[in-house]
């Protein structure tokens, strides 16, 4: 998939594949010359870590539009 989308959707867009949780969002945000827009489906047993991290880096982090599964989405909005 990583090469079609490549293939597809050539400069500005820049597709990164790897762990998201690793990744240095200040550098890359620093290198790229602005704020980030990350796009992405997020595996279940991961989301929250995911979606924490995006939180922690949110000065590098522009926009995040991400897919998740409808039961962890129902918990993010749930009332207390």
């Amino acid at each position: 998939a990583i090469p079609l989308l490549r293939e597809r959707y050539p400069e500005p867009i820049t597709i990164l594949e790897g762990d998201v949780l690793a990744v240095d969002y200040s550098a890359l945000s620093a290198a790229r010359g602005g704020k980030l827009s990350i796009i992405g489906n997020l595996p279940y047993y991961i989301t929250s870590q995911i979606l924490f991290c995006l939180c922690d880096h949110h000065a590098s982090v522009k926009k995040a539009v991400v897919t998740m599964q409808w039961e962890v989405a129902q918990r993010l909005v749930a009332k207390p």
